[in-house]
């Protein structure tokens, strides 16, 4: 094809590979781009960046340094920031408001402590200096302690290891749920091994995997390039050409160190800002009640949210600045179906709606419309006694509750039939490439060049060991789980995480798959809610962590860093992961057990996840008494799979027919990732979901389009400084005042922080 007269200039947000000219953070390519070939578009001189192409073409570098990668000081930084690891998604899964992993936090910590640790001890040139009789022996040890430059890699791998470590922090609910539903104790040795090989299984499966869901260019892993860019901005030049992205992390991390004990300690109310419910403020108490129902939002299972922004970062964060627009505008119409549904099925009083809470995810007793007493159908035994369930009755679940089960079991089945029909050309595409190893991706052919891979046996062999010590766990342990239904949770596992894997690797989303499980358990293991809860962590919990150890394997491919040396990393990780996880996670169910239970919760704590966790359970273990089509049963809660299904094949049909519609291409609309967010608004903390939607608007819609210049060389590495300031801020509020460590210390009252309980709350903003 004919190549254009003149070279073209492309803003990068790195510097290129090593055989590239860098100047001011831009690349003047030897060849010139064939823009027919490339179907690139150019603003401003710069390329927009859409697919994972241009994000390996012109975002990450793929300039690899050489430099060692596993050593004893990244070792030992990875292993200490472990602890911090499992701290920080601990306190964030008891959270009103669901928060992305503290990958940036830890990898701050990390560089500090790296590039201290190279000054400040000793290195061999100082034993050579000194001691230059000892130098003979000394100076190796001194360099095996010390071996002078942190450099990107070792940064990386230090951070890495602590978030691999921290992978566990969903499946120790099962443990938090025994102890706060059932006042049950696993013991501690059972409970780290069946974490363990959950761990360890996912990890080998994603092992098995990594051909079609790390390897392709097109599985971009699109959370990954705000770290990318960090790592890149500290190590490549930053006295020279990214010296202005240097700066600009240390102000935007600064900037929210500074913001986050105003917006989330001193005055909280600017988590929800909503001018409906100050204008309402002197409203009859009717309307009131309405008016929080609809634009309450800033307190957790207040109100839908509607028109709420809010100007806290931890609960915004840059996962909004990362995630392709694709995804993000399709998540749109999922909120906006969220609305219509809860508010359509609360008000039209569905399932006896007005007698519960507008939103919650606790169970509540159809008489009293109190929390359910489960304690006395399922007793310390945690199996059914028949005779207790016809004296109490069934559980009732919320309207919102239902409808967000009903969009999770659309979104389950969608997941499959999208996969299948849009993305199933590309999956075989990868698998041949994989078969004859011809791996285009430029980033792979660099490590396929420089780096042994790691042999399908080794994650094999680490699949297997998972299997026998989950199998094992099972046998020792009082889960009430039936070895053959672990093996059938195992196989489930199997065939659902390539799918989610896939979507995400894709899109930067996955889906939640945990009622697929928890279905198919009630089903196999009827009135047995905690071997539900088991069956739920061997199949989707597996997922969960492959999504996680997928991200990270990805992220290694982007920065060059060995493919053996990752599988030690992430192997280590998750054995040392497990046991901190599980400490931390009994001292927070200890100290905060009430709020907890606490159908409602506040801003601070809440317990709508393990909440959730535990209904969902309960509820497929009573499956054939719950989801029936009578008048107050749940049988659309299951059959919701099958319409989830049934929308991408009716979509595909539609795509292959009209490819445009009006100038809009068909096939951009993902039906699972709309219901999957189509439960965005039924529980917790919604006040945030505004900020969220224009976050990735200005980002990703107005620089990423408009200024492409500016989006590719700040974008990301602006979204990692203020997850960064308000990770560090929030890891020392929450155990200084916000009673992670046991005692709470309020800020003083005040207009701008009223108590922190929905009624009074709501009261104060005019919505009581």
């Amino acid at each position: 094809m004919g190549k254009p007269s003149q070279a073209v200039t492309h803003t990068t947000v790195e510097s290129s590979s090593v055989d590239d000219e860098v100047v001011d953070n831009e690349i003047q390519r030897s060849e010139p781009l064939d823009h027919t070939e490339q179907n690139s578009q150019l603003v401003k001189g710069a390329v927009i960046v859409r697919d994972g192409k241009d994000i390996s073409e012109y975002v990450v570098s793929t300039q690899d340094d050489g430099d060692p990668a596993c050593t004893f000081r990244s070792f030992i930084i990875g292993s200490g920031l472990t602890a911090l690891a499992a701290c920080i998604n601990q306190i964030y899964y008891y959270k009103p408001v669901e928060v992305s992993f503290a990958s940036v936090f830890l990898c701050l910590m990390a560089y500090v402590i790296g590039v201290a640790w190279s000054k400040l001890l000793p290195r061999r040139e100082h034993v050579e200096k000194f001691f230059p009789s000892q130098a003979a022996w000394l100076g190796p040890v001194v360099h095996f302690i010390n071996p002078g430059h942190f450099g990107l890699k070792e940064h990386a791998v230090a951070s890495i290891l602590s978030t691999s470590s921290g992978n566990g922090a969903a499946i120790v609910q099962v443990f938090g749920a025994e102890r706060l539903f059932y006042n049950r104790e696993t013991e501690a040795g059972t409970a780290i091994l069946t974490i363990f090989s959950a761990s360890i299984f996912g990890y080998g499966l994603v092992g098995l995997l990594r051909s079609i869901i790390v390897h392709p260019t097109e599985m971009v892993w699109w959370q990954c390039l705000p770290m990318i860019s960090i790592y890149q901005t500290f190590h490549r030049d930053p006295k020279g050409a990214n010296r202005d992205r240097l700066r600009m992390f240390g102000f935007t991390s600064i900037g929210m160190l500074i913001w986050e004990p105003i917006a989330s300690y001193i005055w909280p109310w600017l988590n929800g800002i909503s001018i409906p419910c100050l204008a309402s403020m002197h409203a009859p108490s009717a309307t009131r009640t309405v008016v929080k129902t609809i634009f309450g939002g800033i307190s957790s299972n207040e109100g839908q949210g509607l028109f709420n922004f809010s100007l806290d970062w931890q609960y915004i964060t840059s996962r909004y600045m990362s995630l392709p627009l694709l995804q993000q505008a399709n998540s749109w119409v999922g909120i906006l179906l969220s609305y219509i549904m809860c508010f359509s099925l609360y008000y039209g009083g569905a399932w006896g709606a007005k007698k519960f809470p507008f939103m919650s995810t606790a169970m509540f007793d159809a008489t009293t419309g109190k929390v359910y007493n489960q304690t006395a159908i399922f007793g310390r035994t945690a199996i059914l006694d028949p005779a207790a369930l016809e004296k109490h009755g069934l559980p009732r679940l919320t309207a919102t509750n239902v409808w967000a089960n009903m969009a999770a079991m659309a979104a389950i089945g969608g997941l499959f039939t999208h996969i299948g029909l849009f993305y199933g050309p590309k999956i075989k595409q990868s698998l041949i490439r994989a078969w004859k190893n011809e791996q285009p991706d430029i980033h792979y052919k660099i490590m396929q060049q420089n780096y042994k891979d790691v042999p399908q046996w080794w994650y094999a062999i680490v699949l297997l060991v998972g299997f026998f010590f989950g199998l094992g766990a099972i046998y020792v342990g009082n889960t009430t789980l039936d070895p053959w239904a672990y093996v059938v949770a195992i196989l489930l596992g199997c065939i659902i995480a390539p799918f989610s894997l896939c979507l995400y690797g894709l899109l930067g989303t996955s889906i939640s798959t945990n009622n697929l499980s928890k279905m198919l358990c009630g089903v196999l293991q009827p009135g047995k809610p905690v071997a539900n809860l088991y069956f739920s962590m061997f199949s989707h919990e597996v997922t969960v962590l492959s999504v996680f150890l997928a991200t990270d394997l990805k992220m290694a491919q982007y920065l060059k860093i060995p493919w053996r040396t990752m599988f030690l990393l992430q192997t280590y990780g998750s054995l040392l992961g497990t046991a901190l996880n599980y400490v931390i996670m009994d001292n927070i169910v200890t100290n905060r057990r009430e709020i907890l239970l606490d159908p409602i919760g506040n801003q601070v704590w809440s317990g709508q996840k393990i909440q959730s966790l535990n209904t969902n359970a309960v509820t497929w273990s009573l499956a054939k008494y719950v989801y029936g089509f009578d008048k107050d049963g749940y049988g659309w809660i299951p059959l919701s799979i099958l319409f989830g299904a049934a929308v991408p094949v009716v979509h595909w049909l539609i795509s292959r027919r009209f490819p445009t519609i009006r100038g809009h291409d068909t096939r951009k609309m993902v039906s699972p990732v709309i219901f999957h967010n189509a439960s965005s608004t039924t529980a917790g903390t919604t006040s945030v979901i505004w900020s969220q939607v224009a976050t990735g608007i200005i980002s990703q819609w107005w620089l990423r389009l408009r200024h492409p210049a500016w989006f590719g060389k700040y974008n990301y590495i602006v979204g990692g400084g203020l997850d960064a300031g308000a990770k560090v801020m929030m890891f020392i509020l929450t155990f200084s005042v916000f009673g992670g460590s046991g005692a709470e210390v309020p800020f003083p009252r005040w207009w701008g922080n009223p108590v922190s309980s929905s009624k009074q709350y709501a009261d104060f903003c005019g919505t009581g």
